[in-house]
């Protein structure tokens, strides 16, 4: 079989995705380590878990795995648009954000069309790009490693079709503050679409900040990405959702498989969104443990940067393998950045209280 002349044109710019050692589950890091107790603090998952109810929700919906799932969520798509002050022709579910990212790019890509993405942020754009054979341009950061919206206006030209935003961004954890938006998204052509991707959204807490949504009703070419795997603790069965004109839903739905979201994940999700305590509560654990961090990195003399993510960035000075390996030595995984060639940093998810203890020792121990 001649296998390159069976595969798209585009083969050789993806690559599958291999799991690394801090990309490996629980379960497998402790053969790997050969350690009874692991703490992975490198996948920005919420420690709290989901909900009772949630679980409880889940389970109910497992006795009708005979049946297929609604093909467009309704029932939850109409909580999610009371909750948002949208009309459900604005809204649609997909598997998980990252599913999402794919549809978007299927649904507006042609081969050597242009796709402005800051030089650090979710690399899952990236490969989008790649997968549908258009051109990624990337946009240099600010200083201070925030997304820097003149950079991407500046790059913009008659091919560009998508811009991607992380707000708040990963693995940065910064935000771009909502003045910002508006005035730039003032200045981006009507027929260029800007992806704002909000996956850390219920985390952010500075007062710059604000969600995206009400620019789809203002006009603006805008579209929003939500998912349930961070703060409503729903990573492992895949859910998530858009926000965007109704004419750009509808062409996303042209692409989209009629069933991308099982029904489980539609009955935890509804639940989710239904116990806004517990979201509280994950706020608050996120909370504390952030100003745990801070406190240890200070006292170490580490350079960080404020966070509005479950998640710190972190510049060492120092070779980050090197505290990468120690640390798993002592059974804690977490997240260099050598890939956007930060070759000091790392992204610590903040975890719960056991694993922020365990951390905080391990780096005193190494230091």
């Amino acid at each position: 079989m001649q296998l390159q002349k069976l595969v798209r044109n585009v083969y050789p710019n993806l690559t599958p995705y291999t799991c690394q050692l801090a990309d490996l589950p629980i379960e497998d890091l402790k053969k790997v380590l050969n350690k009874d107790k692991v703490y992975k603090l490198s996948f920005n998952e919420s420690p709290l878990g989901p909900s009772s109810k949630v679980i409880e929700a889940m389970q109910k919906s497992l006795l009708e795995l005979n049946l297929y799932p609604d093909s467009t969520g309704e029932e939850l798509k109409e909580e999610i648009s009371r909750m948002e002050g949208i009309d459900k022709s604005q809204l649609l579910l997909s598997n998980g954000a990252d599913d999402l990212i794919v549809l978007l790019a299927q649904t507006f890509l042609e081969l050597e069309d242009e796709v402005i993405i800051p030089q650090i942020t979710f690399v899952q754009y990236l490969a989008s790009t790649h997968l549908m054979g258009a051109k990624p341009v990337f946009a240099p950061m600010k200083p201070d490693l925030s997304i820097d919206l003149k950079a991407i206006l500046e790059r913009i030209t008659e091919k560009t079709k998508l811009i991607f935003l992380c707000n708040p961004n990963n693995p940065t954890g910064t935000i771009i503050p909502d003045s910002e938006i508006e005035a730039f998204l003032q200045e981006v052509p009507s027929n260029v679409l800007v992806i704002i991707d909000e996956a850390y959204h219920e985390y952010a807490d500075s007062e710059e900040y604000s969600s995206s949504v009400k620019y789809v009703d203002k006009g603006f070419p805008v579209f929003v990405v939500r998912t349930f795997s961070k703060i409503y603790s729903l990573a492992a069965v895949r859910i998530g959702y858009g926000i965007g004109d109704a004419r750009v839903v509808d062409a996303i739905h042209h692409v989209r498989p009629p069933f991308n979201v099982n029904a489980v994940a539609q009955a935890g999700a509804l639940a989710a969104l239904r116990d806004q305590e517990h979201v509280e509560q994950a706020i608050a654990l996120n909370q504390k443990g952030k100003t745990q961090l801070y406190e240890l990195f200070t006292e170490v003399g580490w350079k960080y940067i404020n966070t509005n993510g479950n998640f710190i960035f972190v510049d060492m000075g120092r070779d980050s393998q090197e505290i990468f390996d120690s640390l798993a030595e002592r059974g804690i995984i977490v997240r260099t950045l050598t890939g956007y060639g930060l070759e000091h940093s790392l992204r610590v998810s903040i975890g719960d209280e056991e694993g922020i203890h365990a951390f905080i020792q391990a780096i005193k121990e190494i230091i």
